[in-house]
């Protein structure tokens, strides 16, 4: 078989996580997916809660629950769920996808939008286990570990230089990877108060401990930043591609839900039509007027110190 035919042969696929709260960003999301020219297989899990009824996202996906998944998928759900408690159990779906039948997917979060063909990032897993586009790496690890320091005199002094954004990545489908991510929640166990309780840091680790081939699009290939927090508007987006003519996969706008009312939030409406568009921005100014987005902030605050998830 030639290396062309092998890969025509790799199944891929597109792995979401979503619900009737994230129901318009994952349209969006979709969207932007589809317009950019990709036609991979897209499956979403019910993330839990209410379940998705908008048509576009139906027509354009396969919908699965965790009951569509087998015992021994369902049972490592539940081993992660053990240990790893302080985030809702619908955020570790995103490693359902080891449990496909695809040889390499890509998972996304829902306030994500596609910013090139996700089609073409998989030749870059031909060389790795795992493929992503983030700088996290320059957060010395505040965001996935209490004692990032700890973490380079378990695995060595660049360890944090190898962070992972978990809210999108490119994996490939091997038995090894699951069996690194359960020693990692061994891990998590005899060295408690090191990681914070959460998949990203669970993702890490594990790459960690299996010493995965990794490749970050932006630090590696000098590829844009991804986070939407890094530019104030999408002209200040434009010209930073044009400026360094290099690529951008995609743009994700984590820390926090997005409300929609800063400027570079305008991606996150680019599957509306222009009534849809300005009723939407009339309604979120109208929630502006009453601090809706403020109070919102503070009862997730409470949420969180009370460690109130659902399961």
């Amino acid at each position: 078989m030639s290396t062309n035919e092998v890969k025509m042969s790799t199944k891929r696929g597109i792995l979401l996580v979503a619900n009737k709260v994230s129901e318009l960003l994952t349209r969006n999301l979709i969207y932007s997916i589809r317009t950019s020219g990709c036609k991979l297989s897209i499956k979403i899990i019910h993330f839990g809660g209410g379940k998705i009824t908008e048509r576009y996202i139906l027509e354009n996906t396969e919908y699965l629950t965790l009951n569509d998944f087998s015992i021994d998928a369902q049972q490592f759900i539940e081993d992660i769920r053990y240990t790893i408690k302080d985030c809702p159990k619908g955020f570790l779906y995103r490693y359902l996808g080891l449990f496909l039948d695809w040889d390499e997917f890509l998972y996304s979060d829902n306030d994500v939008v596609a910013m090139n063909n996700w089609e073409t990032l998989f030749p870059y897993l031909n060389n790795a286990d795992l493929v992503h586009a983030d700088e996290e790496y320059l957060t010395e690890g505040k965001y996935n570990y209490n004692k990032p320091e700890a973490i380079k005199e378990h695995f060595g002094d660049n360890a944090l230089l190898t962070a992972i954004t978990a809210g999108h990545f490119l994996m490939k489908n091997k038995k090894e990877l699951i069996n690194d991510l359960l020693a990692a929640i061994k891990w998590i166990k005899q060295n408690p108060d090191i990681a914070k309780s959460h998949d990203q840091a669970l993702l890490h680790i594990a790459s960690l401990i299996g010493k995965w081939k990794i490749i970050n699009l932006c630090k590696d290939c000098q590829w844009l930043s991804s986070w939407a927090g890094d530019y104030p508007n999408t002209l200040s987006l434009i010209q930073k591609i044009q400026a360094n003519k290099t690529a951008i996969s995609h743009i994700h706008y984590s820390g926090g839900t997005p409300t929609g009312a800063k400027a570079i939030d305008d991606l996150l409406f680019a599957d509306l039509n222009e009534n849809e568009r300005l009723s939407k921005l009339s309604f979120i100014n109208l929630k502006r007027s009453f601090y809706f987005f403020e109070f919102k902030k503070l009862a997730k605050k409470v949420k969180h110190k009370f460690n109130f998830f659902p399961s």
